[in-house]
């Protein structure tokens, strides 16, 4: 299993040189879990403001992993301290035994569902 270093060194290098991300950084939230901060080329979403940072939590494919509301509270209190508001929503990049790394959007309470 990678250590969480590693797994946000694989985040930031696949977010910069993949997905090409600018001002992309690593930083530490809570009890040693890391997260990373960047901003993508263009809006992630529709509702985005343009230029909006993007909050990401790496974490590895393992099969037996679960995780709790808890934890992902953690997430978003971790951010808010150092952005100094909670976060609307934040991404998970989930890292695969491969390099190859999936992202998906974690909101910050009940979202209404978009139409097409």
């Amino acid at each position: 299993m990678a250590s969480v270093e590693s797994l946000a060194n694989q985040v930031q290098t696949n977010l910069i040189h993949y997905n090409f991300w600018t001002k992309v950084k690593i930083h530490d939230i809570n009890n040693g879990l890391k997260a990373v901060i960047g901003l993508p080329p263009s809006k992630l979403d529709s509702n985005d403001e343009e230029d909006q940072p993007e909050w990401v939590i790496p974490r590895s494919l393992v099969s037996n992993s679960s995780i709790s509301v808890k934890e992902i509270n953690e997430w978003f209190t971790g951010i808010a301290i150092l952005e100094e508001k909670r976060p609307k929503r934040i991404t998970i990049g989930i890292v695969n035994d491969d390099g190859t790394v999936v992202y998906y959007f974690i909101h910050d309470g009940i979202v209404k569902p978009r139409q097409n």
